[in-house]
């Protein structure tokens, strides 16, 4: 037994020092912390940590032991990394010094390291990013140069990248002879058979790009003749680009027979519905091209309803309204934009885009609409972000009592998503109190009745927290006056969902706590009216009695005597 358990002491002593000793070889801990600092905000700590990171590691220091050795490239990526993330950050402040001089280290680490493809290609990127287009050239051909020289099928992922990067650097340089050169290599050497669908794909759209159509043409056919695969695969991605870039290269012919072949061919080879969102899209925007609106505004439907908060989703609605304004169905643009919005008001510049698009199908629907007319000028701030949101809560409560639902709903929901910003940005103060009001307000008048009670509820929160502090008596009696109309809200929420007892608390609680309020003659015959919908009469009489004041007397003495004429049948 203690011989077992002194080999067994001992293997965990082995384990422990070989875990220290591989922790002491890479500080990987201190590029983490120099993330987090930078997500944090908080850049000159960053900029310490990655910069001690670099320095403490192999690499730099030239520590080159058998375990580094066993992970060289592991640790090259994390080094490349850290150098990246540093100089994003000198590139912001404009360091342009200190970036040189961080680049001379970067070049020391590369002159004394075995550096794989992968990681000459990150450093390529590392080049390019800071305008070193020289050093970065050089290693991208390098990368293809040694895969030619000597081949190793997992580098052919990085080579393609390469490539790519290099094909684009030569167009932009008009170096045309250089660019040629490059692709009539790639066109002897590849595809070769370790390539995959998602490569041969990749090679077929450089050929495209590049002035090899017939061999990027021939290349796509030859993926989508591709057999075994399914919908579940990975592969499916480059297979179904494959299909949508042969129908653009078919559309572009104005060739209808083989766009109609493979639209067929597509529709028994795969459950169109089966496929991921992002291939549906894709598809989908295939078929609007090609003329098949309903085929494509049909899979456009299926992803917004299937997938509303994914970008996808949003994408597909937004494609649904451009379609619809496209076929001039004004109808189905302003339902598709107006959905847009309510769904989606952040980010304010892809919802403003739709609210443009919005007001111009209404525009074009109704062309002497003089609601419009009338409106244009407050609608046309919003869109140009001069108005302030409760402008544009205020807008959507008109529009709405003038029968413009759609357009009344979406401009609500920009008006809520900017008092939302607001209080974000001014938590806990009278500024973010009198934003929820506005929200209670208007809320109401859209029928946005979880609305009403959220807001109610974080103004009571906040209305309980004022309190104790010392405030202006005008200030107070602004923060009691947006209390005392959130009981008058409530009360009038509750009342329209048939919740009477809640109603009467809310009004009793305002009568009592408000005697003198501008409004408590409303409140005394609101609150004889669910007396009267309880059938409480006694107390609805005694209640319309005591309303001795405005219109609302008017009204509780025609209360009173329908009471009396029912008491009198």
């Amino acid at each position: 037994m203690r011989r077992i358990l002194k080999i067994s002491c001992g293997f965990v002593t082995f384990l422990l020092i070989f875990s220290g000793s591989a922790r002491a070889l890479d500080k990987y801990y201190l590029l983490q912390k120099g993330n987090i600092a930078r997500d944090e905000g908080r850049i000159e700590k960053a900029i310490g940590y990655y910069q001690e990171y670099i320095e403490s590691h192999p690499t730099t220091r030239n520590a080159h032991s058998t375990q580094y050795h066993r992970r060289i490239q592991y640790y090259i990526r994390n080094l490349l990394m850290a150098y990246a993330n540093l100089f994003d950050l000198y590139r912001e402040d404009g360091k342009r010094e200190e970036i040189d001089a961080w680049i001379n280290k970067l070049r020391d680490a590369y002159s004394g390291s075995s550096f794989g493809s992968k990681n000459m290609y990150r450093l390529a990127l590392i080049y390019l990013d800071n305008n070193l287009l020289g050093d970065s050239v050089g290693l991208l051909e390098r990368i293809i140069k040694e895969q030619e020289e000597n081949y190793i099928p997992y580098n052919n992922k990085v080579t393609l990248r390469a490539c790519s990067k290099l094909l684009r650097i030569y167009q932009s340089r008009g170096e045309y002879e250089k660019l040629t050169r490059l692709m009539e290599s790639l066109h002897s050497g590849y595809p070769n058979p370790d390539f995959d669908l998602k490569d041969r794909y990749r090679l077929a759209a450089l050929y495209l790009k590049y002035g090899q159509e017939t061999a990027g043409e021939e290349l796509l056919k030859q993926i989508i003749d591709e057999e075994g695969l399914n919908a579940d695969t990975s592969d499916i991605n480059a297979l179904i680009r494959a299909y949508s870039r042969l129908l653009d290269i078919y559309r572009k012919r104005k060739d209808e027979a083989s766009i109609d072949a493979l639209f067929e061919r597509i529709s028994q080879r795969y459950v169109v519905e089966n496929l991921s969102p992002h291939n549906k899209y894709r598809l989908a925007a295939s078929y609007l091209k090609c003329g098949k609106r309903e085929q494509g505004s049909r899979l456009l439907v299926e992803i917004k309803d299937q997938h509303p908060y994914t970008i996808i989703g949003r994408k597909a609605l937004f494609l649904l309204g451009r379609q619809s304004q496209s076929d001039q169905d004004w109808d189905s643009a302003i339902k598709y934009y107006s959905e847009y919005i309510d769904r989606y008001p952040d980010p304010p510049f892809f919802s403003l885009k739709a609210y443009s698009r919005l007001i111009d199908s209404f525009w074009s629907r109704d062309a002497e609409l003089e609601l419009v007319q009338d409106e244009i000028r407050k609608l046309s701030d919003i869109v140009n972000g001069i108005s302030d949101f409760e402008t544009q809560l205020n807008l959507a409560r008109d529009l709405k009592w003038k029968g413009m639902d759609d357009l009344a709903s979406a401009t609500f929901s920009l008006g809520l998503s900017s008092a939302r910003r607001f209080i974000s940005e001014h938590e806990g103060t009278y500024g973010a109190l009198r934003a929820y009001w506005m929200i209670e307000k208007y809320a109401f008048a859209l029928g946005r009745f979880d609305l009403v009670v959220e807001s109610a509820a974080r103004i009571l929160e906040l209305v309980d927290k004022f309190k104790d502090m010392p405030l202006r008596k005008g200030r107070r009696e602004r923060i009691e006056y947006i209390q005392s109309q959130t009981y008058l809200w409530l009360a009038k929420f509750s009342r329209t969902k048939g919740d009477y007892p809640e109603a009467k608390r809310f009004l009793t609680m305002f009568i009592e706590g408000y005697p003198n309020h501008k409004e408590i003659h409303y409140a005394r015959y609101e609150l004889g009216r669910v007396y009267e919908d309880e059938n409480q009469v006694d107390e609805a009489i005694l209640m319309y009695r005591s309303v001795q004041d405005s219109m609302w007397k008017k009204k509780a003495q025609e209360r009173l005597l329908r009471i009396l004429d029912r008491g009198l049948d």
